[in-house]
């Protein structure tokens, strides 16, 4: 299933490479293209990845996060770890 997702906290190419691989790493998805203008990710994915499994992995990675998803207004940061 094909699906595009709108990624927070990027701020240059190296978040980019992160959330790239963070998501990469979640078992069922099998491929994953970020973009840093406007930031969003389109990933190709089993039925059975959920929004929560993509959520934990991005916050993971360094902070990044999925627009519209509850994350505690602390732990939001201007970029990921690779920058800020």
């Amino acid at each position: 299933m094909k699906q595009q997702i709108e990624i927070t906290g990027m701020s240059c190419e190296g978040c980019v490479t992160n959330v790239e691989k963070a998501l990469k790493e979640i078992e069922g998805v099998q491929n994953v293209k970020a973009s840093l203008h406007p930031p969003h990710a389109i990933l190709e994915a089993e039925k059975s990845v959920s929004h929560a499994q993509l959520t934990q992995a991005l916050e993971k990675a360094g902070g990044y996060g999925v627009a519209g998803a509850n994350v505690d207004d602390n732990s939001k940061k201007s970029g990921g770890s690779c920058c800020c």
